[in-house]
């Protein structure tokens, strides 16, 4: 393979390659702005960089005019130096450093500056000649140019080491080939470190999650509650041993759904997480006999949501309406399939609570939203009824509920 075809590929590569770390920026949403910013001015400008690579060899293959092909020269002699440069500023935020402080970037932005205008003024004073082959002679220039990329080369090195201790394994190997890696080297290595960053967010937001689906089961588990189905029960057993069997049943399956839900890391579906409501307010109901009433419509169930969204939402609603001195409580679960999605409301006629409340059940209501929002892009709103009570609206878009 020639030299030319060889550079050409190079070039050709790190375009692909930079469009694609571009994408993986776009996507990485999570990432705190100024690093997200950081890399997306590094691949950019890369990818510029080797685009003008790639247009200076085609000039010179379909012979265009000397002009023309000097001013794509004078173009990549602004663009080339800016990768590196930007990558010295990403390293110093990764050292913790403000870049605009630094002793070390002013000297590099020194000699980017210095470089830039070395080339610029070779191509202006006609220094540089252009044979015609189209293959470039700087003559004296390119011992300053090597003397400048030395210069640079150097001040990398020596900031690298002397803040060696301040970035991970990981990252030292990445600057240190950086700050000697061509443009093409550069877009290859920002890209790994970034999908290297993804996959660790990502992972980092399956623990977080299993973590918030443990607390929400904690906190909806009540010993409180566990007692007093285990004492009813108990005193049913003699009174009445075929209700006690339903309640041990009902309880039983309760239980079982709620470890379940527990090591459950995706969606689920509704009809799953009816049933463990269901199963909730029976024993409830056993236990509020003549009390506690349910209604039931839900004609729209095939769509997924969150393990431990629904039986939460109502268990806060019992525990918050329950009053000997009030009326009866009531409680209404009801589906709703629309244009833009599903749903789900769930209405009691309690006395109803603030939300901004500190409380157990609503950090429980805090953590349901933000598992909607993560796992399904659902929403959670919580309102008073005009007829007195409570309302929780459960939305999740049509396109994630399936």
């Amino acid at each position: 393979m020639s030299g030319f075809d060889f550079w050409a590929a190079a070039d050709a590569s790190a375009v692909l390659f930079g469009l694609f770390g571009l994408i993986l920026a776009f996507l990485a949403r999570d990432v705190d702005r100024w690093p997200a910013r950081l890399c997306v001015a590094i691949l950019s400008s890369a990818l510029l960089s080797a685009a003008l690579a790639l247009s200076e060899r085609a000039a010179a293959q379909g012979q265009v005019s000397h002009a023309l092909f000097r001013a794509l020269l004078c173009a990549k002699a602004l663009i080339t130096p800016l990768p590196s440069l930007l990558v010295f500023a990403y390293f110093l935020y990764c050292c913790g450093e403000n870049d605009l402080k630094s002793a070390a970037m002013r000297i590099q932005c020194a000699l980017t500056a210095a470089l830039v205008a070395a080339q610029w003024l070779a191509q202006l004073t006609g220094a540089v000649s252009i044979t015609p082959n189209y293959a470039t002679h700087s003559g004296r220039w390119s011992y300053v140019y090597v003397a400048i990329i030395a210069s640079l080369t150097v001040n990398g090195l020596i900031a690298l080491f002397l803040r060696r201790k301040r970035v991970t394994g990981a990252q030292f190997v990445m600057f240190l080939v950086c700050f000697f890696a061509v443009d093409a080297i550069q877009i290859i290595l920002v890209e790994l470190y970034l999908m290297a960053g993804l996959v660790k967010r990502y992972l980092a937001q399956r623990d977080e999650a299993a973590q918030q689906r443990t607390r929400a089961a904690v906190a909806q588990m009540r010993p409180h509650f566990i007692y007093n189905t285990l004492m009813n029960t108990y005193y049913l057993c003699a009174q009445d041993p075929p209700r006690a069997q339903g309640v041990i049943r009902d309880f039983t399956r309760y239980l079982q759904n709620n470890f379940t839900a527990i090591a459950q890391e995706d969606t689920i579906s509704f009809e799953k997480e009816l049933e463990h409501t269901r199963a909730y307010l029976a024993v409830e109901q056993a236990c509020f006999e003549g009390r506690l009433f349910v209604e039931f419509d839900t004609p729209d169930t095939f769509f997924r949501i969150p393990p431990l969204t629904l039986q939460p939402i109502v268990e806060n609603a019992v525990k918050h309406g329950m009053d000997p001195d009030l009326e009866p409580l009531y409680i209404s679960i009801a589906t709703e399939n629309t244009d833009l999605g599903v749903k789900i409301t769930v209405e009691d006629t309690g006395p109803g609570y603030a939300p901004s409340d500190v409380d157990e059940p609503n950090y429980a209501l805090k953590n349901i939203r933000e598992r909607l929002k993560a796992m399904c892009g659902g929403t959670l709103e919580i309102e008073e009824r005009e007829a007195g009570g409570t309302r929780v609206t459960i939305f999740i878009p049509q396109d994630e509920g399936k």
